[in-house]
């Protein structure tokens, strides 16, 4: 199967990456609309996760039942995701059901309803949402970290749900308002894979998305501004376990220095026991439930963070243990072997992905996303294998590292206060 996708440029501006596979009788969508997070104007917090949600609650052509069993019937999946940048839209359906499977995606998009009594009913789901997540170390703990990151209210550091007093307030005028201005049909990215090819995109997938918005896509978020490193420390008595996040500001997807992160970032907290972190902390020292690190690079900045947790009468001894690894990505940097391994793992993780539909609709769309060629997964390996050892340190010196990172430890701490 060739790995360079068909570029095809539909009548409305929307560009579509397929990939065609013949031995499969199924296909693969993925798609978004520049409708994320970064989109909201100030006082429009919350607006895109409560609309996203509400995407397949009906149209004005199809009721939310009618939606339902319609993909059911059809054995086809669909669903949406609200992203930083992004709305997602993907799914899978023969290319016999193709037809009506993506006319209900783009009439989803393009018409929604938003009916009150499906309004409501994502109302409460997100204020139970938000209370949950207040109350689980987890997910406090990561939420706080990128509040931290990306200060002064930067889209990519705040809650897409927004605050609880917020929520109650949306009205469907201002989810009107929002879709109005941020659906626009110029912005649609399709990755499709499977029983495609050009003349189906052509033919069946322009006709669906023809309708979508004739508008100006919105325009990029502000670039994050600095983040001097800071701690937050939440007291939750009634747990049993203390989550611990570290993290910075790193690089957006785009930057020259990604793929050397990426590899650190794999050999860090992420591959094998989750990496030099997880072998340490967790199945050496048997200091955590779990360990490993992020790296988010976004379209237009990202972050790095690694993430622990822990009980609470090993909480200093796990801080000092994660410290210690950290340091030692100075005193004992990554050897030839470590970064042969992350190597491999990563060219094997694409041949892999290849092998299934979706994956290789997403990884279409993120090529086109990120502007990355047409010829990006054929150069992918050589990219990786390409990468020197000097670069992979001076990415790991750049990045990985305590100074400068700001420090949430959630749980059962009572007053103290920590540090890395």
């Amino acid at each position: 199967m060739s790995l360079r996708p068909d570029r095809v440029e539909l009548p409305g501006g929307g560009r579509v990456l397929l990939l065609p596979n013949p031995a499969s009788s199924f296909l693969s969508f993925h798609g978004s609309l520049p409708a994320g997070v970064a989109a909201e104007a100030p006082g429009e917090e919350g607006v895109a996760e409560f609309l996203c949600r509400l995407l397949p609650s009906g149209t004005r052509r199809w009721t939310a039942r009618q939606v339902a069993e319609g993909l059911e019937g059809l054995g086809a999946t669909l669903e949406f995701i609200q992203a930083e940048d992004i709305v997602v839209f993907r799914g899978r359906c023969t290319r016999r059901a193709a037809a009506k499977v993506l006319a209900i995606a783009a009439d989803c998009l393009t018409n929604p309803a938003l009916p009150a009594k499906e309004v409501e009913r994502v109302r409460a789901e997100i204020l139970t949402d938000l209370e949950r997540e207040r109350d689980s170390t987890r997910e406090r703990a990561d939420r706080e970290l990128l509040s931290l990151v990306y200060p002064d209210g930067h889209p990519y550091g705040r809650d897409p749900k927004a605050d609880p007093e917020r929520v109650k307030g949306i009205e469907p005028r201002a989810l009107f308002e929002f879709h109005a201005r941020a659906h626009a049909g110029p912005g649609l990215i399709l990755g499709l894979s499977g029983d495609v090819d050009r003349v189906f995109v052509e033919s069946t997938v322009a006709r669906a998305f023809a309708g979508l918005p004739k508008g100006v896509p919105p325009p990029p978020p502000p670039a994050p501004g600095p983040a001097p490193a800071a701690s937050r420390f939440v007291n939750l008595p009634h747990k049993s376990q203390v989550d611990v996040a570290l993290g910075l500001q790193a690089i957006s997807r785009s930057d020259p220095d990604y793929y050397a992160l990426s590899l650190a970032n794999l050999m860090f907290g992420v591959i094998g026991m989750y990496g030099r972190l997880g072998a340490s902390v967790r199945e050496d020292k048997g200091l955590a439930y779990y360990s490993y690190s992020r790296l988010r690079a976004l379209r237009h900045g990202g972050h790095w963070g690694l993430f622990a947790g822990v009980n609470p009468e090993r909480l200093e001894p796990a801080l000092a243990a994660v410290a210690a690894e950290l340091d030692r990505l100075r005193s004992e940097p990554f050897t030839d072997d470590e970064i042969e391994t992350a190597k491999l793992h990563e060219v094997g993780g694409l041949i892999v992905n290849l092998e299934r539909n979706a994956e290789v609709a997403g990884a279409l769309h993120g090529i086109e996303l990120h502007d990355l060629g047409l010829d990006y997964l054929e150069r992918f390996p050589r990219i990786v294998n390409g990468l020197t050892r000097e670069a992979i340190l001076a990415a790991t010196e750049r990045y990985l590292r305590r100074r400068d990172g700001s420090l949430v430890v959630v749980g059962p701490v009572g007053g103290r206060t920590f540090s890395l």
